[in-house]
């Protein structure tokens, strides 16, 4: 069960820290997709709930609407600790309503979602130039999104939500984020997704202390197998190369088929032009 509550802000935007990006808009407090390696899970003391990261979600209120002069030609992330197309957002249109506001703003809009519900705003992104729709895939495995991700829409629905933005004109772009070691095929998602996407970012599974003990329960019960690998790569003292490995195959792989490709992890960021 889901707590849903309003929560006055002074404003909705926060000054981005994310490379690229000049402010941050995250129009909800929490997120119901409930992904067991929910990185936002950290902000939790913040908000004052005893509910879990998860079973909770708060609409941000605020009084003061974006204003152009401020947001002109910006770059505006939505969002970076929540979904801004978690289910409830068909229920208020918080994420829909700013939007209307950026296009007024002339702002350069970029989207990062899970949901399939992003398609009941293709009209408004086809009045943002240049603006972008990404979805994030840790898999193309929908027992594990079942698994991993229970909240979020189906593998389908998310290839399918691509297609349709990418046949309307709209930029696209896949993140493979968080791959699971031993877990998530990569190749897959590039495979299933390709003819739709512009281009494609992946990132490593990042075991924060709050949540490692969660993660590695989670590939116990459901993965066992991958255990060994999960020992060498998070609980050894010795650093291992395994994300530097996997991240220069990655690269390899889009190089040799021109894929447009940025990978996040291993010894530094790193491109490979399509």
């Amino acid at each position: 069960m889901i707590t849903v509550a309003t929560t006055p802000v002074k404003t909705y935007l926060s000054k981005s820290k994310i490379p690229g990006f000049d402010y941050v808009i995250n129009p909800y407090v929490g997120c119901p997709h409930k992904c067991v390696y929910c990185y936002a899970e950290y902000m939790r003391k913040f908000t004052g709930h005893a509910e879990e990261w998860g079973d909770f979600l708060d609409i941000k209120t605020c009084e003061v609407p974006l204003r152009p002069f401020k947001l002109f030609r910006t770059r505006v992330m939505l969002s970076s600790v929540t979904d801004p197309y978690n289910p409830y957002e068909k229920q208020y249109e918080l994420t829909r309503r700013l939007i209307k506001q950026l296009i007024v703003c002339q702002a350069q809009v970029y989207i990062l979602t899970k949901s399939a519900l992003v398609l009941r705003d293709l009209d408004l992104f086809q009045q943002i130039p240049g603006c972008e729709v990404a979805f994030s895939f840790s898999s193309t495995d929908d027992h594990f999104r079942q698994l991993a991700e229970p909240g979020v829409s189906s593998v389908s629905d998310k290839i399918n939500a691509l297609k349709t933005l990418h046949k309307a004109g709209i930029k696209t772009a896949v993140m493979g984020a968080p791959l699971f070691p031993g877990i998530s095929d990569w190749q897959s998602i590039i495979e299933q997704t390709r003819p739709y996407v512009d281009r494609y970012g992946f990132d490593s599974l990042n075991m924060r202390p709050a949540y490692q003990k969660k993660v590695l329960a989670f590939v116990a019960r459901h993965y066992p197998q991958t255990l060994p690998l999960y020992s060498d790569i998070f609980l050894q003292e010795e650093p291992t190369d395994y994300w530097q490995k996997l991240g220069e195959e990655i690269l390899s792989y889009c190089r040799q088929h021109h894929i447009r490709a940025e990978v996040y992890f291993g010894s530094s960021r790193s491109y490979s032009g399509g």
